[in-house]
């Protein structure tokens, strides 16, 4: 495999805090012992990169921890940096807990401290724990802030007997326990296009990396591999806040933390990870990793060598089970994101780029009646709908209009009567006289362009003629329409004057009585009725046509929004290899697993779909 490297570790050590000024003499038996930064040191709260040499300074949230045995004895104070304003790498440290003062004693006082400080960690100072940990994170390109939460100093002891002619403070030595790591990459010369990175690892056959747990001596002289690991991890990984691009002509800068150790020709790995997970894996030279030190490693990697990623898929051995049963779905490959639809409302894939709208259903009713003395037309009714009329009670607009025929969908009286229809409650009451008309869902009637449709009754009577065709006239009682949304019904027309509105075609001009108009109100239990008719004068002399159109009925629209899936692997995450999921209800499910991938240059989506059937 062809390797573009430049094969240089460059090495420089950590810089840091000095001592301060103090006061010339202390005096009184109980005085508070002072400490102060005494000599090179490495916190990780300001990292600054200069040529091959770390430059660090305190800031001022730095807490270091400070054990004292002997005459003055103390476990694990806190004492917090004070940087000096003109020159931050000089700092005193002082006490943040009242409770928490060292004090003079006579006699050897030895004092142990170690940065930054943990609250818990008040076991022996000979065994202090230590971690540091696998993935790391770096804010931006070339960004070495994600070091101050990394590093892990100890400070060398210091052995003091308290004199009052000798008062100079406590001074602590720190040495950083871990190694940083610059590892400075570019794409090599001719790559056509830039590179986005998603990950960085450094792997290792020899020696670990990084800190699953450990300890270190804080008794102990400073040395060049102070620690103890008990659980080491042959891994270190950088992942990004803003992720990083590389091209052919900029070194970009990459920055870890590693545990000291050494790693001989051939066993330390660089494996970088493209925006489309497809790897080049490099092979470094060998290096011996120490405390306190800093070291940089160039590399130019060709497009060439980068390893495609196995393409995202996902299988279902089973896709019958039961309710509460899970069903398992493998995965395979690798994607950015796995997003899962289960078929289950609010949850199906065909929502999934478009907004779910929740209609409301509306139901209409009447209750009518056919009335004659010698008439022989007995269907002079239409029911019709209309999503188009302009709400004008005039028939050259009801005319104008779309109308839908749904009269087959409704119960029409079909037996005429031969007395007067219903104007006072005991013809409203009597059996078989008023024709319930069922219920019927508008629903399907309304178009997405508007919440709106208007019921329409259309009356005709031909003229009369040979064959002897009287009128028959029709009577309403009870019109109503009802909004259903969930289990809630809500009354939205009822059969009022001010609801429905009568109107006598132009071919009723030669009438000079007998038009459809309303009828004498009464009242049946505590409630006022308004009946109405159809009518024209008997022996028609032309064709009559009538109508009576309700005020406009609305459905409510509920706008949910796209459906939400179930994420399986968020981006970032490590790629699960299974995925189960639990149906809580019977049925039939059309099942849906999505991965999304980055290219180079686009995105890619694999779309999985089971049909799963969850029987009770």
């Amino acid at each position: 495999m062809k390797k573009i490297l430049i094969p240089i570790w460059l090495l420089g050590l950590a810089a840091g805090c000095q001592e301060a000024p103090v006061e010339a003499s202390f005096a009184a038996s109980e005085t508070a012992v002072r400490f102060v930064g005494a000599g090179p040191a490495a916190t990780r709260t300001v990292v600054e990169a200069d040529g091959t040499e770390i430059s660090v300074v305190w800031g001022s949230d730095d807490v270091i921890g400070i054990f004292g045995r002997g005459a003055t004895a103390g476990n694990n104070y806190p004492y917090a940096a004070a940087p000096e304003r003109n020159e931050p790498s000089q700092c005193t440290f002082a006490s943040t807990d009242l409770d928490k003062i060292f004090k003079w004693s006579r006699g050897e006082q030895a004092f142990y401290a170690y940065y930054p400080y943990a609250e818990d960690a008040d076991a022996e100072p000979n065994a202090l724990p230590v971690v540091l940990p696998t993935q790391q994170m770096q804010n931006g390109p070339g960004s070495t802030e994600h070091l101050a939460g990394l590093g892990v100093m100890k400070a060398a002891p210091v052995t003091r007997v308290f004199s009052e002619e000798d008062p100079a403070p406590v001074g602590f030595t720190f040495r950083n326990l871990f190694a940083m790591v610059e590892i400075r990459l570019k794409m090599a010369p001719g790559t056509a296009v830039d590179v986005p990175v998603r990950r960085i690892r450094l792997l290792s056959e020899a020696a670990p990396l990084t800190i699953g747990a450990g300890t270190v001596d804080l008794t102990a002289p400073v040395a060049d591999d102070p620690l103890d690991i008990t659980d080491g991890k042959k891994e270190a990984v950088l992942v990004f806040g803003e992720q990083p691009v590389l091209n052919k002509t900029d070194y970009q800068s990459f920055w870890l933390m590693l545990a000291p150790g050494r790693h001989p020709e051939g066993t330390l790995a660089l494996e970088v990870t493209a925006i489309d997970n497809s790897t080049c894996t490099t092979t470094l030279p060998a290096v011996a990793f120490k405390a306190n030190c800093n070291y940089r490693q160039d590399a130019a990697l060709s497009l060439d060598e980068f390893v495609p990623a196995e393409a995202f898929n996902a299988t279902a051995a089973v896709t019958e089970c039961r309710v509460g049963e899970p069903v398992v779905f493998a995965l395979s490959g690798e994607a950015e994101t796995v997003d899962f639809y289960s078929g289950e409302k609010f949850h199906q894939w065909e929502y999934a780029d478009k907004d779910r709208l929740e209609y409301s259903d509306v139901f209409f009713s009447f209750r009518a009646q056919l009335q004659t003395l010698a008439g022989t037309q007995v269907h002079p009714l239409k029911v019709k709908v209309s999503t188009d009329f302009d709400g004008t009670f005039e028939e050259p607009n009801i005319l104008a209009a779309t109308w839908t025929d749904i009269s087959a969908r409704f119960t029409l009286p079909t037996k005429p009567w031969a007395d007067n229809g219903p104007t006072k409650e005991d013809r409203y009451l009597e059996e078989g006289r008023m024709i319930p008309s069922g219920e019927v869902n508008l629903s399907s009637y309304y178009d997405e362009k508007s919440p709106y449709i208007y019921v329409a009754f259309f009356y005709h009577i031909d003229k009369y003629d040979a064959l002897k065709n009287e009128r028959t006239g029709v009577w309403f009682t009870d019109i109503q329409a009802t909004r259903q949304e969930g289990e809630n019904r809500t009354v939205i027309l009822s059969q009022t004057k001010e609801n429905i509105h009568i109107v006598n075609g132009a071919n009723y001009a030669d009438e000079t009585k007998n038009y459809s108009d309303w009828g004498a109100t009464f009242i049946h239990d505590g409630v006022e009725f308004f009946p109405w008719r159809f009518w024209c004068s008997s022996k028609p002399t032309g064709d009559r046509d009538a109508y009576a159109v309700t005020n406009k009925l609305e459905r409510k629209v509920s706008n949910f929004g796209p459906d939400k899936p179930e994420s399986v692997k968020g981006g970032g995450t490590e790629m699960p290899r299974d995925f189960s999921y639990a149906f809580a209800e019977p049925g039939t499910y059309e099942t849906v697993l999505v991965g999304r991938s980055k290219t180079l240059t686009d995105e890619t989506e694999t779309v999985c779909r089971f049909t799963v059937t969850v029987k009770p």
